[in-house]
């Protein structure tokens, strides 16, 4: 490179080789500006192959000159050139700027690169697995592969130093959080997040990712004052309309969400107005996918299911039966909530038997979970209540304790109606205070010290049996042989008895935290087992108390009644001792109800 003076407009700090270099890794790093930057001044030094022919103005779109001017003579790209190509193919087909058939070739080539022993920097490494991991998520929505490649993308950029992609790649694996059920836990990790957005280098366009995501876990915990807020702060970034729609319209439509929550019409109005007005002409395929979802969510919650409909149908115009993109199975949920809401029930089911499987298989736990939830108002509406309570436990389970599952899509009326239904107020002995309350009418419930037990915190099956046999034999002063009896009845004395000790200590285990105390709510005196009224509360034995001792007044019998939220286990166990116990309650209930009409 021939030397300028120093005071020429067009003299260097360094050389060309470093400033192309510093010119990529501004552009892997998403510092578009920079990347332009960088161009200007190569040609300005006379760099070889690189001038200002063919430049347009969007910055995003310049990387094509780079990856086609910084090439040696022979025409040979170094491996971060190919990189570079390769990430802006993916940007464009993100960005809708490409259609599907070059899909597969495209993904070809980033896993070639990936794996390949080519001397990639790690900047471009980090790059290549951060588009790897949003093709997987918003084409497949695989969770468990986007999670991984997000992961192994912030090793790397946290390891060089990249302050922008390690905020990106951490961002979006709180969004896959988010999508996989847990969302408290994307909410702390995203607020460590947040306070890196303010140290020097961070970039714009992280940042406004960082305030989308968060937004949007606002929206998915019920806080939609919240969500507005850091929404409207995020859209409000100097310089954020320079961005790529791809990051500034999902910005845009969950604040048009936000509002919608709020009651806010006429600024939905004008924030659905915007996102069309910028989609719709550009031809936006995967963005205007997403406008139809925010509409359709919206239709739905001002109830009119048929245009919300209508909405989810436009987002899978076009579709394969079987796509998996990320915003066809938004639109599928959407389809369902629909469906159920203009009383076509069984069109809801079959569509929710058919993709709440494969959501599952995808990692998709939250989605499927809200799919649940609207089978379980289903049900309701069909007047099928135990149905309904054991499908609302199902969705529960999806979501880790504690978690608060909100649905998509719907009003905070719309979840306190299913919840009152199938969760009254009122449910006899769980008001007493006890420390372990257990229902057993209706669904199965077991809730300790305020935690509800799920089917994953069991430790083995027989655990849960021994409580049910407990129960069915009374739950006072139950001989321990019987136990043993009713559950290992192949077993010899001696070795039943040892299987009932361990069920009996992982009993006791049951709903402590690792460090915590066993709570000494399972009584064992003397070779009996009981379960302490002082410290248990117990659906089953409650009604059967009150039963016997109701002594034929009408009040007494009519409070037992009242008590009856279903039958006993439905379908949890086939054991005969639980058909007989189930036989029992009812021949007692209805022998009480004929005397309420004597």
């Amino acid at each position: 490179m021939t030397e300028t003076p120093e005071n020429s407009p067009l003299a260097l700090p360094y050389p060309c080789a470093t400033l192309e270099r510093t010119c990529l890794r501004r552009w892997f790093e998403m510092d578009f500006h920079g990347a332009r930057a960088g161009l200007l001044m190569l040609q300005a030094a006379g760099a070889r192959g690189v001038d200002l022919l063919g430049l347009v103005d969007d910055p995003r779109v310049e990387i094509a000159l780079l990856a086609s001017r910084l090439v040696d003579p022979a025409g040979n790209a170094p491996p971060d050139i190919q990189a570079l190509s390769c990430a802006a193919a993916c940007d464009a087909q993100l960005r809708g700027d490409a259609g599907d058939e070059p899909l597969d070739i495209l993904r070809a080539r980033l896993a070639e690169l990936i794996a390949g022993d080519a001397a990639l920097s790690p900047h471009a490494r980090s790059a290549l697995l951060l588009r790897k991991g949003l093709l997987t998520l918003i084409l497949d929505s695989n969770v468990d592969l986007a999670r991984a490649a997000f992961a192994e993308g912030e090793r790397i950029a946290v390891a060089v130093g990249s302050l922008p992609l390690e905020l990106v790649h951490r961002t979006l694996a709180c969004f896959v959080d988010c999508l996989a059920g847990e969302v408290t836990r994307a909410d702390v990790r995203l607020s460590d997040v947040e306070l890196l957005c303010h140290l020097d280098g961070a970039g714009l366009l992280p940042r406004v990712l960082v305030h989308s995501a968060l937004g949007l876990i606002g929206l998915l915990g019920g806080d939609a004052e919240r969500a507005h807020g850091i929404l409207s702060a995020g859209a409000g970034l100097p310089g954020v309309e320079t961005l790529s729609d791809a990051v500034t319209l999902p910005l845009l439509a969950h604040r048009t969400y936000a509002a919608a929550d709020l009651g806010r019409c006429d600024e939905v109005r004008k924030l659905a107005q915007a996102l069309g007005a910028r989609v719709i002409p550009a031809r936006q395929a995967l963005l205007q996918a997403y406008r139809h979802l925010a509409l359709g969510a919206l239709a739905l919650r001002d109830g009119q299911p048929l245009r919300a409909l209508v909405h989810g149908d436009e987002c899978l115009s076009g579709c394969a039966p079987d796509d998996c993109r990320m915003t066809s199975t938004i639109a599928r949920l959407l389809r369902i909530q629909a469906l159920a809401d203009l009383q076509r029930g069984p069109e809801a089911r079959a569509l929710a038997a058919v993709w709440v499987p494969r959501w599952l298989h995808l990692g998709l736990r939250r989605v499927a979970a809200v799919a649940r939830q609207e089978q379980a108002m289903l049900d309701v509406r069909a007047g099928e209540f135990d149905r309904a309570r054991r499908m609302l436990a199902a969705a529960r389970e999806l979501v880790p304790v504690g978690e608060r599952l909100v649905p998509l899509h719907r009003n905070a009326a719309w979840l306190a109606e299913l919840e009152a239904v199938l969760t009254p107020a009122s449910r006899g002995s769980t008001e007493t205070g006890a420390r372990v309350n257990i229902r057993t009418l209706g669904e199965f419930v077991v809730e300790i010290d305020g935690r509800r037990i799920y089917d994953r915190d069991w430790k083995g099956v027989r655990t849960k049996m021994l409580l049910i046999a407990l129960i069915c034999a009374g739950g006072q002063k139950v001989p321990a042989e019987r136990l043993a009896d009713m559950l290992w009845p192949d077993s010899e004395g001696a070795q039943a008895m040892q299987n009932l000790k361990v069920a009996l200590h992982r009993l006791r285990r049951l709903g402590r935290r690792e460090g915590e105390p066993p709570l000494n709510w399972v009584h064992v005196k003397h070779g009996f087992v009981s379960l302490p009224s002082s410290l248990c509360s117990v659906d089953a034995c409650e009604l059967l108390g009150r039963l016997v001792s109701a002594g034929g007044r009408q009040d007494r019998v009519a409070e037992a009644v009242r008590l009856y939220a279903g039958e006993f286990l439905p379908g949890e166990t086939a054991a005969p001792w639980v058909v007989g116990y189930r036989q029992h309650l009812r021949e007692m209930l209805e022998r009480a109800k004929g005397a309420l009409t004597v």
